[in-house]
């Protein structure tokens, strides 16, 4: 015959689950994932854009077309846009423009404020903390920063 014994006590307490903890693990894990991706893309599309160098057909405008062999999720073809940006040289243009004596037509001579120069004023004590203040405007920004520290 048994002996009539109580069953053991089955306290068993769930771990607390801090929600701030769980999300800040997702954080890290996700920031973690999305650097090796956007590393394996940027491989992936290096590796693209050298075939599409080599082998790719022109258009009109200088752009390389590749054809895929296949459509994959909408797209057709590979392509290298051609981009032209245009930038003055200011040495050259001030050159042509004195030689050919337009220099004055076509420059506008605008004041520059040096701003070292308005510190030093405070410095000396010819311009106020007050002045200062309202000479330049100041923008509070935050920035969200996991510290290991």
């Amino acid at each position: 015959m048994r002996p009539n014994i109580a069953p053991a006590s089955r306290d068993i307490t769930k771990p607390t689950i801090n929600p701030l903890t769980e999300k800040f693990k997702k954080f890290v894990f996700l920031k973690k994932q999305v650097s090796d991706l956007t590393k394996e893309q940027d491989e992936i599309k290096s590796y693209l854009s050298e075939i599409v160098d080599k082998d790719g057909i022109p258009d009109e405008k200088g752009n390389l077309h590749y054809p895929l062999p296949e459509e994959i999720e909408g797209y057709r073809s590979l392509k290298r846009e051609r981009r032209v940006i245009q930038s003055l040289n200011q040495a050259s243009a001030e050159a042509i423009l004195r030689e050919k004596g337009l220099f004055d037509r076509c420059y506008v001579m605008q004041p520059v404020l040096k701003e070292d120069e308005v510190m030093a004023c405070l410095y000396d004590g010819l311009l106020t903390e007050s002045d200062i203040d309202s000479m330049f405007s100041k923008k509070e920004i935050w920035a969200f920063v996991p510290n290991k520290g």
